[in-house]
């Protein structure tokens, strides 16, 4: 019985299937005969094991949403995944470069996630032909191009905002918007935001809480395979196409989709929200033209305090687009803002109206698109 018991716990088929479990590359047989063929894979786990002493589960949960990325990227935006970096090497069981400059947190399980990701990336390359590639995603906005880029662990940096200390690890070196995690804050806030991924707006000290940063990486990867950002020419969309603070509609064969985001780069005392708009002719069978133009948009913008207010005018930033067979898809970003007078904005809804054939031909009756509410995203405040 000792036997096989030992048979079984040498066997390279079980120990073989927890290295693919654990996302570890299984070891080829050796040519040298002198080589005990049983217990090879056991002994891959164990070096393993004892080279990540304290890492393992962030290797394994990284290494998955690595695999993930690279399965979805090299199909979706090669751009994004030719600009990530080589890992950093991992010596005597920690990610030197970044473990010294994170010698503030300690080390915190929170963090661990974190080194690991630069171990297997150490961020985006900064050539300028991958700028506009940001692995967080982009938008553009009145001409103003943002794109959060994933900073190298050169590049890292802690910033402090009063009592609180933030490391800034994506950012776009146009808008300076960023992604950063709080390294350091009073110990009134250390429960619930200690180590966790936010967007902060520095003047006013709200803020946008995304989770810790194995959380956050997952859920963003996840949230790329299965289609909920958009992609175009490999530039990945900054606002979702799903999920909450969005709203689609569906009507005569035209798809809106409304998304909305709190800018955490902007420096006020009010919020302000940016807010993407998709248009895509789906079906013109259905729409019973061959093209529209848009003529006009109607907003009903709703306050905290139950008020509202309407807002009217030709085209959309200063144009008229043209939906047809041959383009069907156009989008632009806009913007809402709380009332200076102090009144908060809380969400809007509306409709478009298009024309069919084009604004100096028409080509029958305006067609309403009506757009649903959408509510945006109060971000939390720090008192």
């Amino acid at each position: 019985v000792s036997k096989k018991w030992r048979r079984l716990s040498n066997d390279n088929v079980l120990w073989g299937r927890m290295l693919s479990y654990r996302c570890i590359a299984i070891p080829e047989a050796s040519t040298h005969t002198s080589e005990p063929a049983m217990g090879r894979n056991k002994l891959a786990f164990s070096v393993w094991y004892t080279q990540y002493a304290g890492f393992t589960d962030s290797y394994t949960r990284m290494h998955r949403a690595f695999n993930r990325l690279e399965k979805w990227a090299c199909k979706a935006c090669p751009h994004v995944w030719q600009s990530l970096a080589p890992g950093l090497v991992w010596v005597s069981g920690e990610s030197v470069p970044v473990r010294e400059l994170l010698s503030v947190v300690s080390d915190s399980p929170d963090m661990r996630d974190f080194i690991m990701a630069h171990h297997i990336h150490d961020g985006q390359r900064r050539r300028q032909r991958f700028l506009e590639y940001g692995l967080f995603g982009s938008y553009e906005c009145y001409g103003e191009v943002c794109s959060l880029s994933w900073l190298s662990s050169r590049m890292l940096q802690i910033v402090d905002m009063g009592r609180f200390r933030i490391l800034v690890f994506a950012w776009c070196h146009v808008t300076r918007n960023y992604l950063g995690i709080v390294v350091g804050c009073p110990i009134a806030h250390t429960q619930r935001l200690l180590h966790h991924v936010i967007q902060l707006q520095p003047q006013s000290y709200r803020f946008v809480d995304k989770g810790l940063f194995g959380s956050f990486f997952v859920s963003y990867v996840d949230a790329l395979s299965s289609g909920h950002h958009d992609v175009h020419d490999n530039v990945i969309s900054l606002m979702p196409n799903t999920g909450p603070h969005t709203s689609t509609s569906y009507t005569r064969g035209i798809k809106i989709t409304i998304t909305a985001m709190f800018c955490a780069d902007e420096t006020p005392r009010y919020r302000v929200y940016r807010y993407q708009v998709t248009l895509e002719l789906i079906d013109s069978v259905q729409l019973g033209y061959q093209c529209v133009q848009l003529e006009s948009r109607h907003w009903l913008v709703h306050y905290a305090n139950h008020e509202y207010v309407h807002a009217n005018g030709a085209g959309v930033v200063g144009e008229f687009p043209v939906l047809s067979v041959e383009r069907p898809f156009y989008r632009y970003c806009s913007r809402v803002e709380d009332d200076p007078a102090g009144l908060e904005v809380v969400g809007f809804e509306g409709q478009f109206t298009v024309v069919p054939g084009s604004l100096v031909d028409p080509k029958g009756p305006a067609i309403e698109l009506p757009v649903p509410y959408i509510e945006l995203p109060i971000p939390m405040e720090i008192i």
